[in-house]
């Protein structure tokens, strides 16, 4: 694996590293603090008013407001919580990431979505992990890809057609082009951004199936139902997925066959209701 040093001169030899958004940055320090102010943290986030309305947006789905409209982020912490929240403000900084936003964009942001919702689905089925930390860890486990998309664009859309014509998966595919992968540079602009360290093993780790000797294992079950909910949501052909869907590993978080094909199903019904309202 890559050290971060050398990581970081590939990125600055192709273009930048970047910061999270302010917004973003100031509410991933408020959330680590045990003191933490509700009325700060609904002031800090109403400062930029796009922002905030973004973040309303998707509070409104019926997958993140319970089917109750709210107008107001005070009233959105009051309903789905700050962990939640935290994750509404992630996904609306991880688009202002992006440098464009066209095709592959619209289908990478559905994909992290779509595997969002899923492991939530699995953490509460399965009681592994918090569904509130699967549901950042889900929406967040791409990163890698939207760095590598903004920085080297002509040799990542050269990555999506050769997975896409069926030369392997991405991580397959990104290791033969171009000699390391999204999941070793997620990890990196993980800990440049100073993210949990939860969601940042899971960003590195989600397609291994055996966590190394030399990450944290705390979080192993935590990488595990992101790697199912990211295969489920593959085995769907939703967002950026290609023909290989990646082999499911159920007995890594206990699930039957039959019992998959259920939370798969269900899973299936749930997104398209919620399509329109979480990608628009």
């Amino acid at each position: 694996m890559a050290h971060d040093s050398e990581f970081e001169k590939i990125i600055l030899a192709t273009g930048d590293i970047p910061s999270l958004p302010a917004v973003a940055a100031k509410v991933l320090q408020m959330v680590k603090d045990e003191n933490l102010s509700l009325d700060e943290l609904e002031k800090t986030i109403e400062k930029d008013q796009a922002f905030s309305s973004r973040v309303l947006k998707m509070a409104n789905s019926p997958f993140y407001g319970r089917n109750r409209n709210v107008d107001s982020i005070s009233s959105s912490l009051l309903l789905i919580g700050v962990r939640t929240m935290f994750s509404l403000v992630m996904a609306a900084a991880i688009k202002d990431v992006n440098r464009r936003f066209g095709l592959f964009e619209q289908k990478l942001w559905e994909h992290s979505l779509g595997v969002s919702m899923a492991a939530s689905m699995l953490a509460k089925e399965t009681r592994l992990a918090a569904s509130d930390e699967a549901l950042m860890a889900g929406l967040i486990h791409d990163i890698g890809k939207t760095i590598l998309n903004n920085n080297i664009p002509d040799r990542y859309s050269m990555v999506v057609e050769n997975v896409y014509q069926g030369a392997g998966a991405f991580v397959e595919v990104e290791d033969a082009l171009l000699g390391f992968n999204h999941c070793t540079v997620g990890g990196f602009i993980a800990r440049k951004w100073k993210l949990p360290k939860n969601i940042e093993t899971v960003i590195e780790f989600h397609h291994s199936t055996v966590l190394p000797d030399y990450a944290d294992t705390t979080f192993e079950s935590l990488c595990q139902i992101v790697g199912v909910a990211d295969a489920l949501v593959n085995s769907l052909g939703i967002g950026l997925a290609g023909p290989h869907a990646g082999e499911i590993y159920l007995d890594s978080v206990g699930l039957s066959r039959g019992r998959f094909e259920e939370i798969q199903q269900q899973f299936s019904v749930d997104f398209e209701a919620q399509k329109e309202s979480l990608t628009g």
